[in-house]
């Protein structure tokens, strides 16, 4: 699969979501390389092969869609994104709030918060200069725990040489695994 997400079509996508605009000229050559790398990855005649491997890709072109469809609902309401709210509303119109609690370990959090700040996926409304610490704080609110020692086992967490990543693979395997069972 990661060799269809890494093709120019992908790439043609992920540059119009982030405003790069249409390249209608480009569009149909992009087809056609992803059409011929879809023929290579599977043997003649492994049609369910193909089959999963377009379920894959209809998957990843859905989750850029949602992506697209929330950027142009954030400019709607003024650039700025509504913020998560904790409330489940029933069939009867009730709100119930839910208390989210955190299962990993306090290197997980701040391992996933490094990589969200990494990717560009969290920042304030305010536009000011966001640090790490100031994250892992709001997800300690968000999941009621508190990280003893946030310094030092932060710069554990960036002093990593070998497995640098470990939280951030098993997320990847489990997303696959449940796509997996999904698609079986």
């Amino acid at each position: 699969m990661k060799t269809l997400v890494e093709t120019s079509l992908f790439d043609l996508f992920a540059s119009y979501i982030n405003g790069a605009g249409p390249a209608a000229g480009e569009l149909p050559a992009a087809y056609d390389d992803f059409v011929d790398r879809l023929a290579a990855l599977s043997p003649e005649g492994d049609l369910v092969g193909q089959l999963r491997r377009l379920n894959y890709t209809k998957i990843e072109l859905t989750f850029m869609r949602q992506a697209c469809d929330g950027m142009k609902e954030m400019l709607r309401h003024g650039g700025m994104s509504a913020g998560f709210k904790a409330e489940t509303v029933h069939g009867n119109g009730k709100r119930t709030s839910v208390t989210l609690t955190w299962n990993g370990t306090d290197s997980d959090l701040i391992e996933l918060v490094a990589a969200l700040m990494a990717a560009g996926a969290v920042g304030t409304t305010e536009g000011r200069e966001l640090k790490i610490v100031d994250v892992i704080r709001v997800f300690e609110e968000v999941f009621h725990l508190k990280i003893n020692a946030l310094y030092t086992k932060r710069g554990k967490v960036f002093d990593r040489c070998t497995d640098t990543t470990p939280f951030i693979d098993s997320l990847r395997r489990s997303y696959n695994r449940m796509l997996d069972a999904r698609l079986a």
